[in-house]
């Protein structure tokens, strides 16, 4: 699932996704400004059909944690 994700970021991104390693940091690594974040977050939601807590969204630091998101998001609709 997390390549499914990284695919998705990568393609949001207009970057390849063997360019995106999981420890890569939102903000900084990827100059994510917050509006460039709450679009790719909503790009992602409809992507999965899945909805984020706001709570969940301020402690987004790297990759890894918006793929951890994603997945544990996934699970809990099941």
């Amino acid at each position: 699932m997390s390549n499914q994700v990284i695919s998705k970021i990568a393609d949001y991104l207009g970057l390849a996704p063997e360019d995106i390693d999981k420890q890569i940091r939102l903000r900084e690594d990827l100059d994510l400004s917050p509006i460039k974040l709450n679009d790719l977050l909503a790009h992602l939601s409809e992507e999965f059909k899945i909805t984020f807590d706001p709570e969940d969204i301020e402690n987004l630091e790297s990759v890894d944690d918006l793929v951890v998101l994603i997945e544990d998001s996934l699970l809990d609709q099941q």
